[in-house]
């Protein structure tokens, strides 16, 4: 029976950090902020695609419970999650999004996008350090003010 490698894969510390990212996207569908806020380290900061940074886990909470407000219901779902590890207790992580909200005006739109991360390990385990939330597209919303994903040009120029 062939033995595969998996030495450097760090299977647990991926296996954490995936964890902590499906449970911010439950959590936000719940309209548990306390939850979302446990995935944060407290010296964090987020910045939700075309607003600025947000500083830390009380400015972060009151960005969430303005913007949980507006919404009746959401449906996040994560995909196509990358770890890459840069030193023993930090990570650069990636994941596609699809967020669906309904607004308590009854008016529904989806973002198509990327959770850019930074994790930190510390006493408490892993936490995002930083999070921005990076736009492919909307629909239903107008996307000027959203940031949007790079996109590389072509050899051809397109």
């Amino acid at each position: 029976m062939p033995e595969y490698a998996v030495d450097g894969l760090r299977i647990p510390d991926r296996y954490e950090i995936e964890q902590l990212m499906y449970r911010y996207a439950k959590a936000a569908d719940q309209a548990d902020i306390e939850t979302q806020l446990t995935v944060f380290q407290d010296d964090c900061r987020m910045r939700v695609s075309g607003a600025e940074w947000v500083e830390g886990t009380d400015a972060i909470r009151g960005m969430l419970q303005g913007a949980l407000s507006r919404y009746e219901r959401t449906s996040h779902a994560l995909s196509n999650i990358t770890i890459e590890f840069t030193g023993t207790d930090y990570a650069n992580a990636e994941s596609l999004v699809t967020a669906w909200h309904r607004g308590v005006d009854g008016k529904e739109w989806t973002l198509h996008g990327r959770y850019v991360d930074t994790w930190t390990r510390r006493t408490r385990g892993w936490k995002i350090q930083s999070r921005e939330v990076i736009a492919a597209g909307a629909a239903g919303r107008d996307e000027s003010r959203l940031t949007m994903l790079d996109r590389f040009t072509m050899s051809d120029g397109h």
